[in-house]
């Protein structure tokens, strides 16, 4: 069976934080085994609110937040799972700021894929939003996999426009919430999704601790996850090692 993983960033990936960048970077990977689910979810919810066919689900482009609300409640009751990291630029350090744009997007979304269990993404599809037409992202991404040695796991990774995959809109809409849950501290929207949630990365510079929260609802399949899921919320040290370009989790306590 084919797992299918589609994912989308909220935020930016700028640092001029006088000119309005974001503090926060999130990317969100929704995992499923029946995409066509959520695909017809999606279907049936525009027909519902007369909204449409090609109607494209926004976290920031969908305005009404009654909109909002149905959208996440026709996703609660679909098999899927969520593993996401949340990135503080602010207490990053240097190093960060002088990389390009793609490849500060590129280093998150390989450390994302880093931390899902990789028997879990063996023989997946990967799909992600465009982060540029040239296809150059998918590239780097799949070079920088290689060269930190990180398994790549998914017998296919690709790009696509989230105009046209329901799938991609749905890791939009749930990472948006979770940007807003950092961004704002609401999480009226986060917490009707928060049972989905496989993994939960805080990702801060090396001086600041960050926290790996893994939901009870999914074990992961790893056997150091799965004793760590036993306390349904482990509190980790990450640190950032700018040479190497690594990141090291030690266990508090």
């Amino acid at each position: 069976m084919t797992t299918f993983y589609a994912g989308d960033e909220a935020g930016d990936v700028s640092f001029s934080f006088a000119k309005g960048a974001s503090r926060y970077f999130v990317v969100a990977v929704i995992a499923t085994d029946d995409p066509d689910q959520l695909r017809d979810a999606l279907a049936r919810l525009k027909a519902e609110r007369n909204l449409p066919e090609a109607y494209e689900f926004s976290f920031h482009g969908t305005t009404s937040r009654a909109l909002k609300e149905a959208f996440f409640a026709a996703l609660k009751p679909l098999p899927f799972t969520v593993s996401a990291v949340v990135v503080d630029k602010q207490t990053l350090p240097d190093s960060f700021k002088v990389m390009g744009k793609r490849s500060f997007y590129v280093f998150f979304v390989s450390e994302l894929i880093r931390s899902i269990p990789q028997a879990d993404r063996t023989a997946g599809i990967l799909m992600l939003d465009e982060f540029d037409r040239a296809g150059k992202t998918i590239a780097d991404l799949k070079k920088a996999l290689k060269v930190r040695g990180i398994p790549r796991g998914f017998k296919k990774i690709g790009a696509k426009r989230s105009r046209g995959e329901s799938l991609i809109q749905c890791a939009d809409m749930i990472a948006g919430a979770i940007f807003r849950k950092y961004t704002r501290g609401d999480d009226s929207f986060f917490r009707m999704v928060e049972g989905k949630v496989s993994l939960l990365l805080e990702y801060r510079g090396k001086n600041h601790p960050a926290s790996l929260s893994i939901s009870p609802s999914r074990p992961p399949q790893s056997a150091t996850l799965r004793w760590v899921a036993k306390t349904f919320r482990f509190i980790l040290h990450l640190y950032y090692t700018p040479l190497a370009s690594c990141c090291q989790i030690q266990r508090q306590g």
